[in-house]
């Protein structure tokens, strides 16, 4: 059986500049989760940086299963298309 098939698909508007943008992002994401890794920063306090350049805890951050990208509440709202009340 094919799981691949079974995988959600979304279509983006993305241009493939935008798309390179958002992985070069995701990238720089995560090798400064990785240096505070690195200097022993306890898990709890490891912090993002939104593409708003919001600096936040991991644990008020939001992944997108698509692009990998970390993002805030409010930049989440604005990517997903959702609001939480």
């Amino acid at each position: 059986m094919d799981t691949a098939a079974k995988l959600p698909t979304y279509k983006s508007n993305a241009t493939p500049e935008q798309r390179e943008q958002k992985l070069k992002w995701m990238h720089e994401q995560i090798k400064f989760i990785k240096l505070q890794e690195k200097d022993n920063i306890p898990l709890v306090h490891t912090k993002i940086r939104c593409g708003c350049l919001k600096l936040v805890n991991y644990l008020y951050m939001y992944r997108c299963l698509y692009c990998g990208v970390f993002y805030c509440k409010e930049c989440a709202e604005e990517h997903f298309g959702y609001k939480v009340a």
